[in-house]
């Protein structure tokens, strides 16, 4: 029995922009040229008798890839329409996020990932498959059953159907299962081309681990990546401390979510600092949250979780909309009285913290440069000096400055950054950040992952530029 190989083609140059492509014939990007010759390597030790892939640019162009990056110039190939990605109708060539809005989440859900949702003009995913799944009888399985190794490369939905016959999904968990770019899957098959074993390869795993960087990755936990093996996989590439966001989750939640930060970090003989990140005096408001500037900066809601934490020995305090250095003399008696030995980062995210900034600095064990919120009270055209001014002076007093929010945020919903993104990550970097934060990339996000792997990349290539400079560690 041969072995069926299925890969979904990388990143093209409308995937980065968030637009629905269906049947428009659009180039691999830059990116995704690089990234498909990281899944040849893949599989370059399979011997591939048989390859085929849509009549699609983006999917052939990685097929060429990753045959040519491990020297398999003269596979046989087919080329067929029955593999071409799903036709989105009057939807295609709109920004999916957009649309996201207008048709609300639930609406949308159907809509992109749904088993039978009508398309106007285009087709549903079972249209997709009444065409995949035919094919897949006629000229993949016979193949397979010959006993030859057969590589097929086509698209996401393409791939989902081939998937919903192969592992027996049902419709209603077919709208759960996503083929995620720089994967491979590698599949035994009876005789009625059905799972009989998987495999599944992908190039995040992958990446070379002989190149690190000096600043560190801290990424928030959340429902994406409170999961072993996500969690494991963003260790293994970069992450460097974990932050639990108690502004949105209680401590039942949390609860376990160090017990297993705990337990990866043992099983990969690292040591993953967890920050404690307290609501502080937030309120949630019609347009958002903010904060209530006529109580204390450090509630009694703060110092319960507090103690939750120090009891689960965790290692950093962090304290939400702090206005002056007494918000942090009273965490820190706290700590004292709970026998703790935490220390305490400070947020900057209000303007009468950047009035009280030396005396935070200097009372702090770390600070944290929060620009969503402080972008609430600062305009917009003057956070960039904020930062450069607030970074400055930590290095200056010798205090671990960390720079957060929105760095790589258009992950949280594509597999590739923008470059405005990449732009702000490498400049914090420049500017001498000791660490840089993931929030809902992370936390909520579809790339958890993939978003910790390139803000890696980002910061090494950054510190390349950089020549030496001295970072604080946080750990």
């Amino acid at each position: 029995m041969g072995k069926l190989i299925l890969a979904r083609h990388h990143a093209s140059e409308w995937n980065e922009l968030g637009i629905w492509t269906g049947i428009r014939d659009i180039h691999l990007s830059g990116y995704g040229f690089e990234k498909s010759e990281d899944m040849g390597l893949l599989i370059k030790d399979v011997t591939i008798d048989y390859a085929f892939t849509s009549m699609q640019v983006r999917a052939i162009e990685t097929m060429s890839c990753m045959l040519d990056i491990c020297k398999r110039h003269s596979v046989p190939t087919e080329h067929s329409a029955a593999l071409n990605e799903r036709d989105y109708g009057e939807y295609t060539g709109k920004n999916k996020w957009e649309m996201e809005k207008i048709l609300g989440a639930e609406e949308f859900k159907k809509l992109r990932r749904g088993w039978d949702y009508p398309i106007p003009n285009g087709e549903s995913l079972k249209t997709v498959y009444d065409r995949t799944v035919p094919f897949f009888f006629e000229k993949i399985l016979p193949l397979v059953l010959e006993g030859k190794n057969v590589l097929v490369v086509a698209h996401g939905n393409s791939l989902r159907s081939l998937l919903k016959y192969i592992e027996n999904i049902s419709d209603q968990d077919i709208a759960d299962t996503e083929f995620p770019f720089g994967a491979v899957m590698i599949y035994t098959l009876d005789e009625n081309g059905h799972k009989l074993g998987k495999e599944v390869q992908d190039i995040i795993r992958n990446l070379p681990k002989e190149r690190t960087s000096r600043a560190q990755i801290i990424a928030t936990i959340g429902p994406a990546s409170a999961k072993k093996e996500v969690l494991k996989q963003m260790i293994e590439n970069g992450m460097s401390a974990a932050r639990l966001n108690f502004a949105w989750a209680d401590k039942e939640e949390k609860g376990p979510h160090i017990t297993l930060i705990r337990e990866l970090a043992a099983e990969l003989s690292v040591r993953i600092p967890i920050i404690e990140d307290l609501p502080g005096p937030r309120v949630s408001g019609a347009h958002g949250h903010t904060y209530d500037k006529t109580k204390f900066g450090f509630t009694e809601r703060d110092r319960e979780l507090a103690q939750f934490g120090i009891e689960r020995k965790v290692d950093y305090l962090a304290l939400s909309f702090v206005r002056s250095a007494k918000e942090i003399e009273a965490c820190r008696a706290a700590i004292q009285e709970f026998s703790g030995t935490q220390k305490i980062i400070a947020k900057i995210e209000c303007q009468d913290a950047l009035n009280s900034i030396d005396e935070i600095i200097a009372v702090a064990d770390a600070v944290m440069l929060a620009r969503g919120d402080l972008g609430n009270e600062v305009p917009l055209e003057k956070i960039p000096f904020v930062q450069d001014m607030i970074i400055k002076k930590c290095k200056a007093a010798g205090k671990p400055v960390i720079t957060a929010t929105q760095m790589l945020i258009s992950m949280t919903e594509n597999p590739v950054p923008t470059r405005a993104e990449v732009t702000d990550v490498a400049n914090a970097i420049l500017e001498k950040s000791d660490a840089v934060m993931l929030s809902e990339e992370t936390a909520i996000g579809k790339y958890p992952v993939e978003a910790v792997a390139m803000m890696k990349k980002i910061i090494i290539e950054a510190e390349e530029h950089m020549g030496r400079s001295t970072h604080i560690n946080l750990l």
